[in-house]
């Protein structure tokens, strides 16, 4: 029985590796494919679901712009490669650092057009 469950296990494994999706072209749909692939959802809500240990993200793209005008993607970025910068009131700093370490400059760019695509 023990060789039947590890033969399935592998399968699955196998399976959801060869079903990731495609890379989108798109930069906000791209975006959205990098922020589920950091898993950035575990600890903000966006679109309504997600956890709830940082800042809510669904109105972030209108958040940074009044929190620094004509500079919103700025401010984004720089959230996500200096997380402390600003620690939003009532939050803990607790962002991971080096996010963006492992993130091309094009996912990156990607990942700031999606959040501040939330208005």
């Amino acid at each position: 029985m023990r060789p039947l469950l590890a033969a399935c296990s592998l399968v699955v494994a196998l399976a959801l590796v060869a079903c990731e999706e495609p890379a989108a072209t798109e930069p906000v749909a791209r975006g959205r494919q990098v922020y589920r692939k950091l898993d950035c959802g575990r600890c903000h809500v966006i679109d309504g679901s997600g956890g709830r240990l940082g800042p809510d993200l669904g109105r972030i793209g209108t958040v940074a712009e009044s929190r620094r005008p004509g500079a919103a993607e700025e401010y984004i970025q720089e959230s996500i490669t200096t997380p402390g910068a600003y620690v939003v009131p009532g939050y803990n700093d607790v962002m991971p650092r080096g996010l963006a370490r492992g993130l091309s400059e094009s996912d990156l760019d990607a990942l700031v057009r999606y959040l501040a695509s939330h208005e």
